[in-house]
C-alpha cells in the first residue's frame, strides 16, 4: 500500500531565530504561513505548527504521495528562503480528533 501521509520538519537555520529575523526572514515566514495555508485550502494539509520553544514545527500532509510530498517541503518558502531546513518521513495518522 502506497503510503499517502507525510510528515516534515523544519529547524531554523539557528537558534535564535525567533528572537532575531532581518525583514527578509519576517517576509519569506509570512510567505511560509500563506503556502501552508493554500495548502489546507487544497486538502494536503492535517495541521501545521511549531514546537514553543520554537527549536522545531511539523507539517502533516495527506493525500499526496511521495513525490508531491517532497515537491511541497522544497518549495515551502521557509525553506526556499534558507531559513530553515527540512526533512520528510513517510507518517501514518492512526488517531485523530472528530
Amino acid at each position: 500500500m502506497e503510503t499517502r501521509e507525510f510528515l516534515y520538519q523544519i529547524k531554523p537555520i539557528r537558534s535564535d531565530f525567533m528572537e532575531n529575523q532581518s525583514q527578509e526572514e519576517k517576509n519569506a515566514l509570512e510567505a511560509h504561513f500563506f503556502y501552508l495555508q493554500n495548502l489546507l485550502q487544497e486538502d494536503k494539509l492535517v495541521l501545521a505548527g511549531p514546537c514553543l520553544d520554537a527549536s522545531f514545527g511539523v507539517v502533516i500532509l495527506q493525500n499526496v504521495d511521495n513525490e508531491e510530498a517532497n515537491r511541497i517541503m522544497v518549495n515551502d518558502p521557509a525553506i526556499v528562503n534558507e531559513i530553515m531546513t527540512g526533512e520528510l518521513f513517510p507518517f501514518r495518522i492512526s488517531l485523530l480528533k472528530k
